[in-house]
């Protein structure tokens, strides 16, 4: 089996499960986000490719059909792996457990021993290039326009603007975003 034939498997066993669950193809297809007629022809070819009827649909909803009921069971495995593979991602996936960090040179960061032991797995990388670095914390404003930024006040009467940038997708540079701004806000 090629992987298009098996996405489309483990996409179809993956909606039967809702289905089943919702009893309805129209509500399954409302939860997912997609069209009641694409979401019933996903089912057909899964069915085609299964070589077996899997739902017995009525006006009054659907049911699954003992082999239905089966391979909607693999669902919950799939589930279960599709979790894991989500938790290995959100933790930096293998080997990647480090965090590039750009300061500005005429910038000064704090402490960061605090945030190195709240998160022990996580090494901070300091890089001198602002290109590959996971947080920019910078005193010049970004080319994105929407960015926000923080005025960090020094003494009295002394402002500067800093610019804390990290993607959004990377859920181990929102943690070190969000330690920053805490210490800026002391």
């Amino acid at each position: 089996m090629n992987i298009k034939s098996s996405i489309n498997l483990i996409r179809g066993i993956l909606y039967l499960h809702e289905i089943i669950r919702c009893k309805s193809i129209s509500r399954a297809a409302e939860n997912n986000g997609i069209k009641a007629s694409n979401l019933s022809l996903i089912i057909s070819n899964l069915e085609k490719q299964i070589g077996a009827r899997l739902l017995k649909r009525t006006p009054q909803g659907c049911s699954p059909t003992l082999q239905g009921q089966k391979i909607a069971g693999q669902a919950v495995e799939l589930k279960q792996l599709i979790q894991k593979l989500a938790a290995w991602h959100e933790n930096g996936g293998a080997g990647n457990r480090s965090l590039n960090i750009y300061v500005s040179p005429n910038l000064e960061l704090c402490d960061c021993r605090e945030f190195e032991q709240r998160h022990p797995g996580l090494r901070l990388n300091f890089v001198e290039e602002d290109i590959l670095a996971d947080v920019k914390i910078t005193n010049t404003p970004p080319p994105e326009k929407e960015t926000c930024f923080t005025e960090l006040h020094i003494g009295s009467g002394l402002s500067q603007k800093v610019w804390i940038c990290c993607s959004e997708q990377n859920t181990n540079a929102l943690k070190f975003f969000d330690f920053i701004v805490a210490k800026l806000l002391l």
